[in-house]
């Protein structure tokens, strides 16, 4: 199927509700529309849909800003706010009004739910009966001069609505399967359907890009903008994003905010490259994609119709292959951002970086260079009990308070020299460097895992090794 017309000017919208934190799923749409905007030379614009004034906040508005430039996806013209459009939706819905495309509605809540309630009685699916469409002019008039509440309803035509949509295909609804929807609420707020549409057409959107869950509203606003007689953009619905158990993402389960995988660690172009993959397959099955390169390639012919699940695991992994090529000068400063968080006394950068070349290949966040790494910012407060009743043997005390001592003379401090002084203590004791080497590794850090002994002696410094030892020996 033909994706782009080389005569319209690509133009696509993000369009999230300030009523919660930015979602992966939302941040994985927001990309799939850059990605595609940037591969046709087109923009990129961010709506921001604040018309539920009780729930939407400013404060989240400011937070999806935030996440979508952290991701690198700031808009390329002004986020417009829909509240400050809601005189020019109702001058949307006053003219299809007038031109008999749509109608006043003057049932009570009360009234509809009775209805509901026959209609459950009934077994069928509830749909309006057009009861106040079938009012005399006369009697709507008078209801209005008397200032009766009312609602505006769309007028749904018969037959089918149908369009392309670019992930799914040939996409077909009947359209007396749908309702006549509310344009306008009895408070004179206007609802998500004719908003969406107004602000699509005067921002001059092309393409709507969004969610399957957004599937259902597409022959709605497709029938909104015929009666209007606007151009209707082009659609693409991408798949779901579920989680390990197969179910719907959920905050109650899972961790979907993207300011939370900021916060734990996470690089911005590991996160990237891991939604981008969730319902989009490259040629290649390339796992490590650069923002450049998926520009390049994306094409929505490589969209997966099918859900997408949410691997952790591969994100771990993604993230840690990017820490392992990241300039260092940038895992740096959020390696100290961290610190600070943790109320940790930052040390020197060259400190930092020692320890950032000496971790960076065993961890899979920036966060664990501390969170596994404790033992270069503070002395251990305990011993892995397992390893101390296995090593910490009569028989080897005393060869390890010896070596304790020679280490004192030892002049030149360096990974090298510090093994080779260590292998030739053991030989001249009869022993394996191991016994030396476990003891060690408790001593210094309090577990039985670490990164290369000698090199993390020779980061920690003779200072803090002599004092560590010392205090093991006691404890």
């Amino acid at each position: 199927m033909e994706e782009v017309s080389v005569n319209i000017p690509i133009r696509v919208r993000f369009a999230p509700s300030p009523t919660g934190f930015l979602h992966v799923g939302g941040a994985r749409t927001a990309i799939f529309n850059w990605l595609f905007a940037k591969n046709n030379g087109g923009k990129f614009l961010l709506r921001i849909e604040d018309t539920d004034a009780e729930r939407s906040k400013s404060e989240l508005s400011e937070q999806i800003l935030r996440s979508m430039h952290w991701l690198g996806m700031d808009s390329d013209e002004p986020p417009v706010y829909q509240s400050d459009r809601i005189e020019r939706y109702k001058e949307v819905v006053s003219e299809l009004i007038r031109v008999g495309k749509a109608y006043y509605a003057f049932e009570t809540p009360e009234e509809l739910t009775e209805k509901r309630k026959e209609s459950e009685a009934k077994k069928i699916a509830f749909k309006y009966d057009r009861s106040s469409l079938k009012l005399d002019k006369k009697i709507v008039e008078q209801y209005i001069n008397e200032k009766r509440p009312y609602a505006i309803r769309f007028f749904i035509p018969d037959g089918i609505t149908e369009f392309e949509d670019m992930v799914h295909g040939k996409t077909i609804f009947n359209n007396s399967e749908i309702d006549d929807f509310i344009l306008m609420r009895s408070d004179g707020s206007p609802v998500y359907q004719v908003a969406v549409v107004v602000d699509d057409h005067d921002m001059k959107i092309s393409h709507v890009i969004r969610g399957d869950d957004h599937l259902s509203n597409t022959p709605k606003q497709i029938l909104l903008y015929k009666a209007l007689g606007w151009e209707i953009p082009q659609f693409a619905h991408l798949p779901m994003i579920l989680d390990e158990s197969k179910k719907k993402l959920s905050k109650r389960r899972n961790t979907v905010s993207v300011e939370e995988y900021k916060k734990r660690g996470y690089l911005p172009e590991a996160l990237f490259n891991f939604l981008t993959l969730l319902g989009y397959a490259p040629f290649d099955n390339r796992e490590i994609i650069s923002r450049d390169e998926l520009i390049k390639i994306f094409s929505f012919e490589r969209v997966n119709k099918k859900s997408a699940v949410f691997d952790t695991k591969k994100l771990n992994w993604i993230n840690s292959e990017y820490i392992k090529s990241t300039d260092e000068k940038n895992i740096l400063s959020l390696l100290k951002e961290y610190l600070v968080t943790k109320n940790i006394e930052v040390p020197s950068d060259e400190y930092l970086h020692n320890i950032i070349k000496l971790m960076k290949e065993r961890v899979q966040t920036v966060n664990e260079f501390y969170d596994f790494g404790k033992y270069f910012f503070s002395d251990p407060e305990s011993y892995d009990e397992k390893g101390i009743a296995k090593q910490w043997t009569n028989e080897i005390k005393p060869i390890f308070h010896e070596y304790s001592e020679s280490l004192e003379k030892t002049d030149t401090w360096n990974a090298e020299v510090l093994e080779e002084n260590l292998r030739a203590f053991v030989d001249v004791k009869g022993i394996k460097a191991g016994q030396i080497i476990h003891i060690l590794r408790l001593a210094l850090t309090g577990i039985t895992v670490s990164p290369g002994i000698f090199e993390l002696m020779e980061v920690l410094g003779n200072e803090i090794v002599a004092g560590r030892i010392k205090k093991f020996i006691k404890a």
